[in-house]
């Protein structure tokens, strides 16, 4: 053996040893105390944005939580007022065409962008917003869709399904399906592309398993966001995040509760609600994207592997110093910008 190789092997061994030795529980290890400072490894205009965030007060995430459904309607509807608000100037700033309509019984947004590609006027993007199965209804649920659709200038259709905790799980999944299949009446499956963010995430992957296990065709693709595919309290970034992303800031409290709401009768890791423990046969091509704080970072890479294992074609985006969807919340930075621009050419590619 070369001496380089000895002392590589020596320097391992130590290195092995010696974490063996200053762990006394194998199973639970100490995350460092240290404070993280904000990462520098990201454009100035990403930088100056995350000086303005203020931590996630973890405390308060464990207190004050609804218990009574008059409680979450309460929170819900304060929550969402906002939103609507936000997607109204977003509309005007976009200058985007929404018109409201009911396919299937469910509302939707039909969304027109101010230009449409030629080659994608006969095209649409289906939008599933994200909210914690809770928020973001009404014209809060058409936010990423029109980005989406003006970044890649195609049509889009924001599905507003029910929502916990009137309507726990499987409504949502049920809503996109039902509107998918009549969609498909008028619409080939491969002119159609599926996706969004956080819960929307999730609720286009369990939407496809549920096609694929009710043979209906599937979309082109999928754009899944930093999902929730595990409903446990599971993954490392769950653990190692926690505070860090000014998001979620913890799966603990709130969004536990948002979670236990939506989740209902069912048990946290059935495959209707933690897709992670379906079947990833028969996937199209799925792009996501998380960042290095991000709470469900861990969520987002265990899906890539599941659908590679699968033998999907998935593309997995990891942007450093970015807490959950932080991509929409900074939008207009350049990391914002580079996310929407290779999903509009993802998109794309393939419809066209």
């Amino acid at each position: 053996m070369k001496i380089r190789s000895i002392v590589l092997s020596l320097l391992a061994s130590s290195v092995l040893a010696s974490g063996v030795m200053a762990n006394e529980d194998k199973n639970n290890l100490s995350l460092s105390t240290n404070p993280v400072p904000l990462s520098t490894a990201v454009s100035s205009e990403f930088y100056e944005f995350s000086k303005t965030i203020p931590a996630p007060d973890l405390t308060a995430l464990e207190k004050n939580i609804p218990a009574t459904k008059a409680e979450w309607r309460k929170l819900i509807e304060a929550r969402d007022q906002v939103a609507i608000e936000r997607a109204a100037k977003l509309a005007n700033d976009l200058e985007v065409k929404i018109e409201k309509g009911t396919v299937a019984g469910v509302d939707v947004y039909w969304i027109t962008p101010k230009t449409v590609a030629p080659e994608l006027e006969d095209k649409l993007f289906v939008a599933v917003q994200g909210g914690a199965y809770m928020l973001n209804s009404g014209l809060a649920s058409t936010t990423e869709a029109m980005i989406i659709a003006t970044q890649t200038q195609i049509p889009a259709l924001a599905i507003d399904y029910r929502k916990a905790p009137e309507f726990p799980a499987p409504a949502a999944r049920n809503d996109i399906i039902n509107v998918w299949k009549e969609l498909l009446k008028t619409r080939n499956a491969d002119t159609m592309v599926m996706g969004g963010t956080s819960a929307g995430g999730s609720l286009s992957v369990l939407a496809t398993q549920e096609m694929n296990s009710r043979r209906i065709a599937t979309p082109s693709a999928l754009y899944v966001g930093t999902p929730g595919v595990d409903m446990t309290m599971t993954g490392d970034s769950r653990f190692i995040n926690e505070g860090l992303d000014h998001i979620l800031g913890s799966w603990r409290g709130m969004s536990s509760a948002m979670v236990d709401a939506y989740v209902g009768e069912l048990e946290l890791n059935d495959p209707v609600v933690s897709p992670i423990y379906g079947s990833f046969d028969n996937f199209p091509a799925v792009y996501l994207i998380t960042g290095t704080r991000d709470l469900l970072l861990s969520d987002t890479v265990r899906l890539h592997r599941e659908l590679k294992r699968a033998g999907a074609d998935a593309e997995l985006n990891v942007y450093e110093g970015q807490s959950h969807a932080d991509y929409i919340v900074a939008l207009g930075t350049p990391e914002s910008n580079e996310h929407y621009g290779e999903l509009s050419e993802f998109i794309r590619n393939s419809l066209l």
